[in-house]
């Protein structure tokens, strides 16, 4: 990780200007539920269309800031993750091509090529993905709950239950996910050897009759190599049935208990509607801090890969 954070050190300015961008447009986005329940339940039992259209005018500013920041925001983290992958494969081909012989046969040329291509590839995903969804994910699920909080504690309590089981179920998964993938990654290694030996020694399968044996042999590499990808898969898939099934469940319960506090005249409706809003939020968020657990399994296992020939 040091080795990582070395290549993201000159674009940290970048970066910090990216994420007040990408900030101030999330703060937006948060303020528009809470415009609408003030709207519902304030100003339009007023009958007065001036302050509808008024309020109605701030969220669609509202809605424009946010949406042109997360233009910006988006672009110059695709510029960091690109300048910062190219350096790195850079340095990591200037290193390979110095190798000595014996440390080349100890990496193995496939397992080079690998390190080069798909590794370098993840942690450019990774560096993307951060700078777009690791700021917008935590102020829209901190700002959901502090939002949801002030104006019906009672509802917010039911969205803060379903966070731990949430948090440990992530947690677990993606521990278990990133031995997994470094498993495939080597796996992926081994298929590229013999492919690589299969096109480099063709004339002499053909001369010896070990065409046969070669495609068998490529076989059961590429059945290994299907297993662990197979395994790795279906344990980083479970982490949305488990997520959706928490976070819907939350939300039916708090349309029932939103329902009943509005008949008992304890809430109203726009605070309903709000809290709808800010658990979709939630949902999203908690589904992009999974997408970034999923991301950093590969980029972790790719980044120790490109560590130890660097």
């Amino acid at each position: 990780m040091k080795t990582y954070l070395k290549y993201l050190a000159p674009y940290y300015l970048r970066m910090v200007g990216g994420l007040a961008i990408k900030f101030s447009g999330t703060i937006m986005d948060l303020m528009i539920p809470y415009i609408l329940e003030h709207i519902i339940d304030n100003i339009v039992p007023k009958k007065d269309l001036h302050l509808i259209y008024f309020w109605g005018g701030i969220m669609l500013i509202c809605s424009a800031y946010a949406v042109v920041s997360n233009i910006i925001a988006n672009r110059m983290a695709s510029r960091v993750a690109r300048d910062t992958t190219g350096q790195l494969r850079y340095d990591l081909f200037s290193k390979i091509s110095y190798l000595s012989c014996k440390q080349t046969d100890g990496f193995t040329i496939p397992s080079l090529e690998s390190r080069l291509t798909t590794d370098t590839y993840n942690v450019h995903q990774f560096t993307g993905m951060m700078q777009r969804m690791g700021v917008r994910a935590p102020i829209l699920l901190i700002g959901g709950l502090i939002l949801s909080s002030m104006m019906d504690p009672m509802l917010t309590l039911v969205l803060a239950a379903t966070l731990p089981l949430l948090t440990i179920s992530v947690f677990f998964i993606s521990k278990r996910c990133i031995p997994l993938y470094t498993n495939l990654q080597s796996a992926t290694d081994v298929m590229v050897k013999v492919v690589r030996e299969n096109i480099q020694g063709i004339r002499v399968i053909k001369a010896l009759s070990k065409t046969d044996y070669e495609k068998m042999r490529f076989r059961d590499v590429t059945l290994d190599l299907m297993k662990k990808e197979k395994r790795a898969g279906i344990t980083m898939a479970t982490t949305n049935p488990i997520m959706n099934l928490l976070l819907y469940v939350g939300l039916t319960v708090v349309i029932i208990v939103g329902a009943i506090r509005v008949n008992a005249g304890v809430s109203e409706v726009g605070k309903i509607i709000a809290m709808m809003s800010y658990f979709t939020y939630i949902l999203n968020a908690m589904l992009s801090v999974t997408r970034i657990f999923i991301t950093y399994t590969r980029f972790a296992a790719s980044m120790e890969r490109i560590e130890r020939v660097l």
